[in-house]
C-alpha cells in the first residue's frame, strides 16, 4: 500500500527543541485518533501543521506531538513519523500511534479525511506487523477528544469511505447485488477486497478500477468457487459477506 506523507522539511518544521525518544515498531500496539478540539478548523495545507506545532511549543514540547495530521483534503503530514516517541495521550506515547484529523467542535470530518487516516492506520499494521487497537484519544485518557463524530467513527472499526478497510462490519453491505456491467465505487470496494483476498493477478491490467467487467466477473467466480458458494458472478449478500470476512 502507499500513503502519500508530507514531511516535515515540506511543511516547514521548525528543529526539534529538545532530545525526543526513538521507539521500535515492535513497541507499537495503538493508533489513536484526535481532533483539534472545541472549535472548528478553517486552516488548509501546510497552515494545519504549523499551527499544531506552534501550540505544541508553547506547552514547552520539543515540537508537534502527533505523529502524523490529517487535514480535511486527505493530506498527510508527518509529525513525530513512525519512529520517534509522541507526545499525545500520557501512558501511551510509546505503545500509540497519534494521529489528529483536522476538525474541532462538531465539525464532520470528510470522506478524504477518514479515508486518509484509514490507509494510514492500514500501514501502521503492515509496518509493525500487527494488527493495532483502534483507540480514541477518550479510551487512553480522559477528556472530549476526538469528539463525538470521530469518537463513533473509531467504534465503528474506522471504516474507509468508499469500500476497503475495517472487515465486515466497516464495510456493511450496500443494499443492492452488483454484477457485471456496473462501475462505481462499490466495484472498487468489492476489486479492492478481491486483491486483499489474493485474486489481483485475475483483475490484471485493470486493478481496482471500478469497472465490473470480464476480469472482476473473473474474479469473483473463482472466490465464489473457492468458498464453496455459487459461481454465478453476482456479488450479493453472501458472496459480500464472506468477501469483507
Amino acid at each position: 500500500m502507499s500513503v502519500n506523507i508530507i514531511s516535515r522539511s515540506a511543511w516547514g518544521a521548525r528543529p526539534w527543541t529538545g532530545d525526543v525518544a526513538t521507539v521500535p515498531l515492535s513497541e507499537r500496539t495503538e493508533f489513536f485518533i484526535h481532533y483539534d478540539g472545541a472549535t472548528p478548523i478553517t486552516r488548509t495545507g501546510v497552515a494545519i501543521p504549523q499551527a499544531i506545532e506552534r501550540e505544541h511549543l508553547n506547552n514547552s514540547w520539543s515540537g508537534i506531538g502527533y505523529h502524523f495530521v490529517v487535514s480535511q483534503a486527505g493530506e498527510v503530514y508527518e509529525g513525530r513519523g513512525w519512529a520517534l516517541q509522541g507526545a499525545h495521550c500520557p501512558d501511551h506515547n510509546r505503545s500509540g500511534i497519534g494521529v489528529q484529523i483536522a476538525v474541532g467542535g462538531d465539525q464532520a470530518p470528510t470522506d478524504a479525511a477518514l479515508r486518509a487516516a484509514r490507509e494510514l492506520y492500514d500501514l501502521a499494521c503492515a509496518k509493525t506487523g500487527r494488527t493495532l487497537a483502534k483507540r480514541g484519544h477518550r479510551d487512553g485518557f480522559a477528556t472530549n477528544c476526538p469528539g463525538g463524530r470521530l469518537y463513533a467513527w473509531v467504534q465503528a472499526g474506522m471504516p474507509a469511505p468508499g469500500g476497503g478497510g475495517g472487515g465486515s462490519t466497516s464495510t456493511p453491505y450496500p443494499g443492492y447485488m452488483t454484477a457485471r456491467g456496473a462501475k462505481g465505487s462499490t466495484t472498487r470496494a468489492i476489486q479492492s477486497a478481491l486483491i486483499r483476498r489474493g485474486y489481483g493477478s485475475l483483475l490484471a491490467p485493470y486493478g481496482a478500477d471500478g469497472d465490473f467487467g470480464s476480469a472482476t466477473d473473473r474474479a469473483v467466480r473463482r472466490f465464489q468457487s473457492d468458498q464453496g458458494i455459487s459461481s454465478d458472478g453476482v456479488v450479493g449478500p453472501t458472496t459480500w459477506a464472506r468477501l469483507f470476512a
